[in-house]
């Protein structure tokens, strides 16, 4: 393949789908940091020669010209979207749509609507995949809140080129929005909430920030300030994302009745468990866990199923919830 092709496969990648858009300079500077030097003007002729073989669209309003693909375009750049490729398409579709934004969806909706149709058109019994699968999330199934599409496309875009933005936030303690300087590390989808980890300007430590609670977003065009050593996983791993009640972790020992809680050797509580068998009945493990609000509300909901032998103090916690449930439950008969 030639070099000119090359660069036109190249330069078309970086046109964005409308509303999004990109100029000639931006794209002559992307070109040349790919090794690609060439002018605006040759640019402008490329992409006006391209118009005629793919959907492009420009906005001569505005100088230098804005361009981008048609909102609806399907790009049939070879390979061309096979069968497994459509299946992933549409199993993405399954999961992403009860967590994203309609608009934010609207971008890949032409992708899912090509995968649908080639899924059809298939004969083979993959194609039929899609008839046979459902996607269920355990708990009540609440409605999630409604997050502004202008607020993910803004984060999404400072984490993936590692800039900063701003947001219009108001935290539940929060009297009234402000408007705070973000520099975001990394998205956590934990079912209903989407959540934004970073710093903000002015104040200390890593903070939590719920999207739904943003109602505008602007990107900064300045780059991030992360720590060197943040890691996305070991932050998840150290119990933060479960209301942490001290960063002390917790030896836990749990005496645990079979088969109902048989799921717990399947998936491990934490990286270091251990399963000790006691009889046909009843099995032990002991794992280091986070100090966390999620570990005592899981431990409320087993405790028909299972003991807490260690630690001592975490056992008489729950003992006292269960007893002041038992309480109001007895003081609602009454009424």
């Amino acid at each position: 393949m030639s070099n000119t092709a090359i660069r036109y496969l190249t330069m078309l990648r970086m046109v964005p789908r409308y509303p999004r858009t990109i100029t000639t300079t931006e794209l002559a500077q992307r070109l040349e940091e790919y090794g690609y030097p060439v002018t605006m003007r040759s640019i402008q002729r490329d992409l006006e020669k391209l118009s005629v073989d793919f959907p492009l669209m420009v906005d001569e309003s505005a100088r230098p010209f804005r361009w981008s693909f048609e909102r609806d375009a399907t790009i049939d750049i070879i390979p061309a979207l096979d069968l497994p490729a459509a299946l992933t398409f549409e199993l993405a579709q399954a999961y992403l749509k009860p967590m994203l934004p309609p608009r934010a969806l609207a971008h890949l909706k032409p992708h899912f609507d090509e995968a649908h149709r080639t899924l059809l058109r298939e004969r083979n019994p993959l194609g039929k995949w899609p008839d046979r699968i459902r996607v269920i999330n355990r708990g009540l199934g609440g409605k999630r809140p409604a997050i502004d599409a202008d607020v993910l496309e803004t984060v999404t875009e400072a984490l993936l080129r590692e800039y900063q933005c701003t947001l219009t936030y108001q935290a539940r303690n929060w009297p009234a929005p402000e408007d705070i300087r973000v520099h975001p590390f990394g998205l956590i989808f934990r079912d209903p909430n989407v959540y934004l980890i970073g710093t903000i300007d002015g104040r200390e430590g890593i903070r939590q920030l719920v999207l739904h609670r943003a109602t505008a977003g602007e990107l900064v065009d300045e780059p991030l300030e992360r720590p060197e050593d943040f890691d996305l996983d070991l932050y998840i791993s150290s119990g933060a994302m479960g209301i942490l009640h001290s960063r002390k972790p917790v030896f836990l020992r749990l005496r645990c009745d079979k088969p109902v809680l048989n799921h717990l050797i399947e998936s491990p509580l934490g990286f270091d468990q251990v399963t000790t068998d006691i009889d046909e009945n009843t099995f032990e493990i002991t794992v280091t866990v986070g100090d966390t609000q999620d570990l005592r509300w899981w431990l409320t909901a087993q405790a028909v199923h299972c003991d807490i032998l260690e630690p001592e103090w975490l056992r008489e916690e729950i003992e006292g919830t269960l007893r002041s449930g038992l309480e109001r439950a007895r003081r609602a008969t009454e009424k």
